[in-house]
């Protein structure tokens, strides 16, 4: 195995922006676009994460897939500017902020 600077670093620094919440799929599309392209022309890095509901969930509660809208911690206030610049409704978009819970990111142990 080689060994660089980087396998000892925890990287995990990902904010989630904002829940992507409009009613139906076809909005739900126009939004997340939106959002998309604003983001990239702001050139603010960021990254999609689907939350499936649980089996469960889905059959008794009718739950549906959740998209949350990730940035890096850095990046957060020019990323809820250029959210705030899109002029989206409370029925579109919800703002979290809050640390994201991340599974997947590397971490030396």
């Amino acid at each position: 195995m080689i060994e660089n600077m980087m396998t000892h670093i925890k990287v995990n620094n990902e904010v989630d922006l904002c829940e992507i919440i409009a009613g139906n799929d076809k909005r739900r599309n126009v939004v997340r676009h939106k959002i998309e392209a604003a983001l990239q022309y702001a050139r603010v890095s960021y990254f999609l994460r689907w939350q499936e509901p649980g089996f469960l969930q889905k059959l008794f509660l009718k739950e549906q897939t959740r998209l949350i809208i990730c940035v890096n911690a850095a990046q957060m206030e020019e990323a809820l500017q250029v959210i705030d610049g899109l002029q989206l409704t409370e029925k579109d978009v919800q703002l979290s902020g809050k640390k994201s819970n991340n599974r997947y990111v590397y971490e030396n142990k």
